[in-house]
């Protein structure tokens, strides 16, 4: 197989990987204007992530750590409130999480792997 067709896939991907961020913006939305100032009120008790999207992406990704981890829902002082969410926000939460994650390395990876073979080609 050649490095162009390799760079090809890995351009694919990368397409792929930009499409999962979009639709993972497109569940920030939805999440930000159905469930986080929900889970803001029991976990926090004051609205600061519901304020613009940038915040609220901030905010899905750091209560899905709240959700996912007993260590980290310790250290942020809300294990004991975490169990007053129900189960399926939770888990809306976790997935989005677990979507972003796996889009943003997709993203990094296939760019690596064209920035590195055009490199090679050089």
């Amino acid at each position: 197989m050649s490095n162009e067709s390799i760079i090809y896939i890995a351009a694919m991907f990368c397409a792929v990987a930009f499409l999962g961020i979009f639709i993972w913006v497109c569940f920030a939305f939805y999440l930000k204007s159905k469930w986080l100032p929900y889970v803001e009120n029991i976990l926090d008790g004051h609205r600061f992530y519901s304020l613009n999207i940038f915040l609220a992406g901030h905010g899905i990704l750091s209560y899905a750590i709240v959700f996912c981890s007993k260590w980290h829902a310790h250290r942020m002082r809300m294990l004991e409130k975490r169990d007053q969410v129900p189960k399926k926000v939770q888990r809306l939460f976790i997935f989005s999480f677990y979507f972003f994650m796996a889009s943003v390395a997709l993203f990094i990876g296939s760019v690596g792997v064209i920035y590195l073979l055009r490199k090679m080609e050089a």
